[in-house]
């Protein structure tokens, strides 16, 4: 069975689409880096996560990427494009997708409830993640948007409300920059600020283990008392 080498653990379930209009789905590999879609390319099928990690992103015109999203196992892309689509889409690490016809499912939508009801879904949390980003990158700290971008990977990774967490961490130094609007050198050094202050270990650059739950909520919520 085909498994990506670098794996984020996720609590999240596939949504059988292949039982409605993705029966003709088809999946592919993908490896590191390899796009699956480019920004203007027709946007015809919808993607669903199968293994590994994706990420959405733009380039600016000076050149620099700006990554919108991560995609994680679960996840659907594509939602929100029209007829052509808004980013490109690559893959973060070997990663394995389903595409489904965009135009069967949105009609098999309108006929079952089920599937309409699990689209809504999709959709408001892809807004509510959207708002959140947006908060990130205008309001927040370096220190603040790694501390909330951990959080966010340790809550995929162990739910809510536990205090510790160990997941592997697929994206590389300069993905993590792109998605947070910051430099490869800060995200560098704040990640070892926080491994200094215990609040995580690093056994792996591709390795995350949350020490202390609690202080990295305060440092994502701007605590200069948890320094």
């Amino acid at each position: 069975m085909y498994m990506s080498p670098t794996p984020i653990e996720t609590s999240a379930t596939l949504v059988p689409w292949h039982n409605t209009a993705g029966r003709s789905a088809h999946e592919q590999r993908l490896h590191a880096h390899e796009a699956l879609f480019c920004e203007g390319d027709e946007a015809g099928f919808l993607y669903e996560v199968v293994d590994g990690v994706m990420c959405n992103y733009r380039i600016l015109l000076d050149g620099r990427r700006q990554i919108i999203s991560f995609a994680y196992p679960g996840d659907l892309i594509g939602l929100g494009h029209t007829e052509s689509h808004r980013f490109s889409c690559e893959a973060v690490c070997d990663a394995r997708v389903r595409s489904i016809p965009k135009a069967a499912l949105l009609r098999d939508a309108q006929g079952q409830a089920h599937v309409g009801h699990r689209l809504l879904e999709i959709a408001t949390a892809e807004l509510a993640d959207m708002q959140e980003h947006q908060l990130l990158l205008g309001r927040k700290s370096a220190m603040e948007k790694l501390a909330s971008f951990l959080l966010m990977l340790a809550c995929r990774s162990k739910g809510e409300g536990a205090k510790t967490a160990r997941f592997n961490l697929p994206m590389t130094r300069t993905d993590i920059a792109d998605y947070l609007g910051m430099t490869i050198e800060t995200v560098s050094r704040n990640l070892t600020k926080l491994k200094v202050l215990g609040v995580i270990d690093l056994p792996q650059t591709t390795r995350v283990i949350i020490c202390d739950m609690d202080k990295l909520e305060e440092l994502a919520e701007g605590d200069d008392a948890a320094f």
